[in-house]
């Protein structure tokens, strides 16, 4: 598959929907680079598979706040593989980004924390809310770890789990982990002055990574409709809402919906 190029640059309108692109630097040192070296972002190229899984999230960061991402989707398990006996993936695992095409960053958060400095979307200055900020990233790292670990057991060393064992093991993480965990995040989103899962004024790292999580959840069919449709979880539900309410997250849904229809009309 050819990489896409996501770029959001252009038209004043379209720039102010986005967020900041860049926030005011309070360090004399960090200013006096910005002027030596410009407002020029640094090459980013993102390697994954042709889903949204972890690199969803990803994705819409650099949509939303303007930066250039080159969109690189395997076109076959193949080349993951032969990208992973490389030396090109640290962990072996992806997504993985790339920046100025030397240095290959891994690990979905610590990729959102980059960006989110890159893009100023993340506390520079506030160490208190910089803390919440990961803290929250991690929580849903937590929620649905449970749904990971059964999906892909081997990775976590589970070697015997029958398909009675794992459907028993869904039907209590449904009934009980995944509602309970639901819940608080319902709760703190709730308690948020600004709606967003930090409480920050813009969407942070957390919130990409939170919405992303909620409607991967949604597409999975061992999660069950009344934990996938967050009826029980208003806030939360109004949270999703609010996140695809924003110009930039609806450029980007509507533009991907056209390049499906496209390939439609091709098959």
């Amino acid at each position: 598959m050819a990489d896409k190029i996501m770029s959001t640059g252009g038209e004043e309108e379209a720039a102010d929907s986005r967020g900041t692109k860049r926030k005011e630097i309070a360090d004399q040192k960090e200013e006096e680079e910005e002027e030596e070296h410009g407002d020029q972002q640094p090459e980013l190229k993102l390697y994954y598979f042709d889903i949204k899984g972890k690199g969803e999230s990803i994705r819409l960061m650099c949509a939303y706040s303007g930066l250039k991402l080159q969109d690189h989707r395997f076109e076959s398990r193949d080349e993951f593989k032969a990208m992973k006996e490389g030396s090109r993936l640290p962990f072996g695992q992806v997504p993985m980004l790339e920046v100025n095409g030397k240095v290959a960053m891994v690990q979905s958060t610590a990729i959102m924390r980059y960006l989110g400095k890159l893009s100023g979307l993340y506390p520079m200055k506030d160490h208190v809310l910089a803390q919440k900020v990961d803290a929250v990233m991690d929580q849903a790292t937590d929620v649905f770890m449970g749904s990971t670990v059964l999906t892909y057991g081997l990775r976590y060393a589970i070697v015997d789990l029958s398909p009675e064992a794992k459907e028993k093991s869904f039907a209590h993480y449904n009934q009980t982990v995944l509602p309970d965990h639901l819940k608080r995040a319902d709760r703190m989103v709730g308690s948020s002055a600004t709606g967003w899962m930090a409480g920050t004024e813009e969407p942070s790292p957390a919130d990409f990574v939170w919405y992303c999580s909620l409607t991967n959840m949604a597409a999975k069919k061992e999660i069950s409709e009344k934990n996938k449709t967050l009826e029980r979880f208003p806030k939360l539900k109004a949270f999703v809402e609010k996140f695809e309410s924003l110009e930039a997250i609806k450029q980007y849904h509507n533009k991907e919906i056209e390049e499906e229809n496209i390939v439609v009309l091709r098959i």
